[in-house]
């Protein structure tokens, strides 16, 4: 019940946060303007990852949940510099070496149990592998956040999957759940508000570190299978980004991979703003049918594997034949 109220609270106070900030951002033109590669056609506040982020605290206040408040402190580092990027536009290069410290600094004071329990070069790979982890999925949900509704509503279901499977590293969650729902009312197309590069960072970051330092299948240990699992929660993501870039290589347009553009399957079926709710919903749906395939592989044992890694295929396959199923 402490996490329903908790979670409630966190709704209120981002959902009611929202028209302030708007006021605020349109009052100092700190506005997203649309420009070529953009899929929204009127200037639009880019604020509102400070409402999920305030509303998660006002969340956490009432949870007290032990044991992540290292993790929460890294998230908002991430999140004050995605903040920093909304108001200023920081090179790309300066956020992700932000983030990769952020993300060394968590692991170094508060190791998960796999990186403290591995020997020697193990152990200095595992922590490569974690550092990397936390800042591709970052960097996954900004690079995704572009049409109305979308990172805010992908996230949440996320994490309503991610919850399950996190134990006590997942303590916040009920209060991120709901400081994001409250975002998202105001977020659905058409949005009167952004998420922002602080909104998508900080909710990549913390999931992305839930799902390491997250309990395996029984018990408080940590084991391949059981963060397979939590992986495989954020497969569209993961696979829309991984198939854009590597599209993006072979293409050898001779342009930086990191550069803005409208390449991701999401993007080459929204070619109107008034498609931005079904592209959504589409990638709703398929994060419904991940969060079933890592329930399935968390339970274990060789049908549940087999069954979760297959519906797991077929949500990449069912995605990379999107731009020639839609027109």
């Amino acid at each position: 019940m402490s996490g329903v109220v908790a979670g409630g609270v966190a709704f209120l106070v981002a959902g009611a946060l929202v028209p302030l900030l708007v006021r605020f951002a349109v009052g100092r033109s700190l506005l997203d303007v649309p420009n070529l590669r953009s899929s929204h056609e009127v200037p639009t506040p880019r604020l509102g990852g400070v409402a999920i982020f305030l509303g998660t605290l006002a969340g956490v206040a009432l949870l007290r949940p032990e044991g992540v408040s290292q993790l929460l402190v890294a998230a908002a580092v991430v999140w004050a510099v995605g903040l920093a990027d909304d108001l200023s536009n920081l090179h790309f290069g300066v956020k992700a070496l932000l983030q990769a410290l952020a993300a060394v600094g968590l692991l170094v004071f508060y190791p998960p149990t796999i990186v403290s329990a591995a020997p020697g070069p193990l152990g200095i790979l595992i922590f490569a592998i974690g550092v990397f982890w936390i800042v591709a999925l970052s960097n996954a949900f900004n690079f995704m956040d572009g049409i109305d509704g979308f990172t805010g509503g992908v996230a949440l279901v996320n994490a309503l999957f991610l919850a399950p499977l996190a134990g006590a590293a997942g303590g916040f969650l009920p209060a991120l759940i709901g400081a994001t729902a409250g975002f998202l009312i105001w977020n659905i197309n058409p949005a009167s508000i952004f998420i922002g590069d602080s909104g998508a960072y900080f909710l990549g970051f913390s999931l992305a570190a839930v799902a390491l330092y997250a309990p395996a299948l029984a018990g408080q240990e940590w084991t391949p299978l059981g963060f397979l699992a939590c992986i495989v929660v954020f497969t569209p993501y993961l696979f829309d980004t991984g198939y854009t870039l590597l599209r993006r290589l072979r293409s050898g347009a001779g342009k930086s991979i990191f550069l803005a553009h409208r390449e991701h399957i999401y993007q080459r079926i929204t070619p109107t703003t008034g498609m931005h709710r079904r592209t959504s919903n589409l990638y709703y749906g398929a994060s419904v049918v991940s969060g079933f395939a890592a329930l399935l592989i968390y339970r274990g044992g060789a049908l549940s594997l087999l069954v979760g890694v297959a519906l797991a295929l077929a949500c990449c396959v069912l995605l990379a034949a999107l731009p020639k199923l839609i027109s």
